[in-house]
């Protein structure tokens, strides 16, 4: 029996013990569980993750157990915790009920910080050290000079729920936000060529945090450019209750296109939402949120408009609300029309929208590169994916490199290859530096597309190659990354998150394959900061532009995370493409760095991550900042704005 005590300024954290045996903690509370201790283990190890600060373990016991008592112990905790358990537990073998106390205690992905907690311990300690939210937020003393102060004119959307709702909603504003405060219609929209006025977007039923307009006031005085404003969100109950944040990234238009909640709190300048409706009107489209700020945004330039990273709203709760569907989907590709581009766009069964991007009617050549090295089984598998799923749909070469295979059966199944019409064998041996193969690779390929693929891959389904390269076509759009899954159907990757453990992480990574993940990103087509070359797509004229790879710096680790960093301060946006999913054998042909040279390039290539790209790295513009670096499950984070976390955000305790 494993008993243990921690405290810190985190509420809860996740203990695990020699790597593999884990539950929830909670700060100042005794926690036990069973842990199995293999006959002639030398070094137990137990570690606490999920920590933004210090902290202690005061209590660390091990009590050994005899095996009747620890049948006994884990069938009360499956009997009381487990809904599929019941009195006739204990027929079941030993084994069986090891593997299912296992799995009760796995932290998968709860959150380690609950929402409650953060509004507590963040957000009303930071409302309360701030004098100027105690006041009037339209008073002279909290929004500056009255000159050029902002004038706010709240745009009402929805249905009111009865025949008074409209005037009710005016009546709250008024309370909530006493002083001249000027109110317009909805189907007014904005009468004012003043650049001083903003609309203010609300839905009826829905409300504006109390500090709201003196952060807007604030945000537009320091962005004096801005067109477009949006915050974060929660949701209220009727009880009053707030639940579910919504946390937002910076600007991000592939994902409004996915996305009809991409947020509800939206400021537009009056004279640009004037311009917009008659837009609208002069296209014979009603004018609703979505379609509103769908063209308010694209006549702005990305850097008018503006992210706030806070909670300003409160969305109602709405009984049976879907996150898009079919006119939403409808309103959407009515605007890609106007904007010259004629797509496909469908609703999503779980909601968001799917947009279905087409190839050239003369499909440009891909050329597949991939480094391989033995293991020529993981290869075949990879090869045949690819045949199966991709072939049919584009012109493909394929590029591969061998980095020195010297087992028979592998060099037996290159030479085979090599045969083969469409296919290049590069032998190229040496110490493996996966960024100089490939653009070794890429130099010499004649395709207008490279898809870089690693040889532990495999594709589920047709047509997800065509897709990637259709996406990677845009002008505006960089690296296109692909959903992996690992073995057993989780996810590997859907994306990198900036500054998780010090340097980068993968996004949803261990959650289930068809889960929605957070605000249904897994499953919505989105920018993300970088995605991983294991599969990613780019233009070749692209991948020239910037140099490649950084052979030098990132001969094993981060070359692709540098790559897409690149990219994006060129303009360039990098996307996560959940409609390619492949499975990713991950570290079977290379495993994880574990001999003294491998740790050391490991450490030299993060180091080289750190100085050109340290400034970034903990402000990930597309990951909330109150959003944890230690975790990949988008956990709230308890570190105030602004603040830094400890590379890595783990304690270790180790008894020997």
């Amino acid at each position: 029996m494993l008993t243990v005590l921690h405290r810190s300024e985190q509420l809860r954290c996740f203990g695990l013990f020699n790597g593999c045996q884990g539950r929830v903690l909670v700060s100042n509370r005794l926690r036990r569980r069973l842990v199995r201790i293999r006959a002639g283990t030398q070094e137990l190890t137990f570690e606490l993750y999920g920590l933004n600060g210090d902290s202690q373990v005061p209590v660390l016991r091990l009590q050994p157990q005899t095996a009747w008592r620890a049948r006994r112990l884990m069938q009360r905790k499956l009997l009381r915790l487990h809904p599929g358990y019941d009195q006739h537990t204990r027929r079941r073998p030993f084994s069986r009920l090891w593997s299912d106390y296992n799995r009760l205690l796995a932290r998968g992905n709860w959150p380690l910080v609950g929402y409650d907690e953060w509004i507590e311990r963040l957000e009303q300690p930071a409302l309360a050290a701030d004098p100027s939210v105690a006041q009037d937020p339209l008073h002279p003393a909290a929004a500056g000079d009255n000159r050029h102060r902002p004038r706010f004119a709240p745009g009402l959307w929805g249905q009111s729920p009865d025949a008074n709702g409209l005037q009710i909603s005016v009546q709250s504003l008024k309370r909530q936000f006493p002083g001249p405060f000027e109110l317009l219609d909805p189907d007014r929209a904005a009468e004012n060529e003043d650049p001083q006025a903003w609309l203010v977007l609300l839905q009826i039923g829905d409300r504006l945090a109390r500090q709201a307009l003196l952060r807007f006031t604030a945000a537009l005085a320091q962005h004096p450019e801005a067109l477009v404003l949006y915050a974060d969100e929660d949701r209220i109950s009727s009880a009053g209750r707030r639940h579910s944040p919504q946390f937002k990234p910076s600007w991000n238009p592939d994902l409004l296109y996915s996305d009809p909640h991409y947020s509800h709190c939206w400021l537009i300048r009056a004279d640009l939402a004037q311009k917009v409706a008659r837009r609208l009107a002069d296209a014979a489209e009603s004018v609703s949120l979505y379609g509103l700020v769908l063209e308010a945004t694209a006549a702005c330039r990305p850097e008018q408009i503006v992210h706030l990273p806070e909670v300003l709203y409160h969305r109602a709760d709405r009984c049976g609300e879907c996150r898009g569907d079919s006119v939403s989907a409808t309103t959407l590709a009515n605007f890609l029309a106007r904007q010259g581009r004629s797509i496909e766009v469908t609703s999503r069964p779980a909601g968001g929208h799917c947009l279905h991007w087409s190839l050239p009617d003369l499909a440009p050549l891909v050329s597949v590169i991939i480094p391989t090295r033995d293991r020529s089984e993981l290869l075949r598998g990879c090869l045949d994916s690819l045949e199966r799923t991709a072939a049919a749909h584009l012109p493909v070469e394929l590029l591969l490199i061998d980095n020195g295979s010297s087992d028979p059966a592998s060099v037996a199944y290159l030479a085979e290859l090599e045969s083969r019409p469409g296919v290049r064998l590069l032998r190229r041996p040496g110490p493996f530096n996966y960024a100089a193969l490939n653009n070794d690779a890429a130099s010499l390929a004649r395709g207008e597309v490279l898809a870089f693929l690693n040889n532990d891959v495999e594709a589920l389904q047709p047509g997800w190659l065509a897709t990637m390269v259709a996406q990677a076509l845009r002008p505006e759009i960089g690296a296109v990354g692909a959903r992996l899954l690992f073995d057993d159907g989780t996810v590997q990757h859907a994306g990198v998150l900036l500054g998780i453990g010090g340097i980068a992480g993968h996004a949803h990574k261990y959650f289930a394959a068809g889960a929605d993940g957070y605000q249904l990103r897994l499953q919505l087509t989105h920018q993300l900061s970088a995605v991983t070359a294991a599969v990613m797509v780019v233009r070749k004229a692209l991948f020239l532009e910037v140099g490649g790879f950084d052979a030098a710096c990132f001969a094993v680790s981060y070359n692709d995370v540098d790559l897409c960093l690149r990219l994006m301060a060129r303009g360039y946006r990098n996307l996560y493409c959940p409609d390619a999913s492949l499975i990713h054998h991950e570290s079977r042909s290379r495993g994880a760095p574990s001999s003294p040279e491998a740790m050391a390039q490991w450490q030299q290539e993060r180091q080289s991550m750190l100085q050109r790209w340290g400034h970034l790295l903990n402000a990930d513009p597309h990951y909330s900042p109150h959003l944890s670096l230690v975790e990949e499950n988008f956990s709230l984070a308890l570190r105030p704005s602004g603040s830094t976390t400890r590379p890595g955000g783990m304690l270790q305790a180790q008894h020997r």
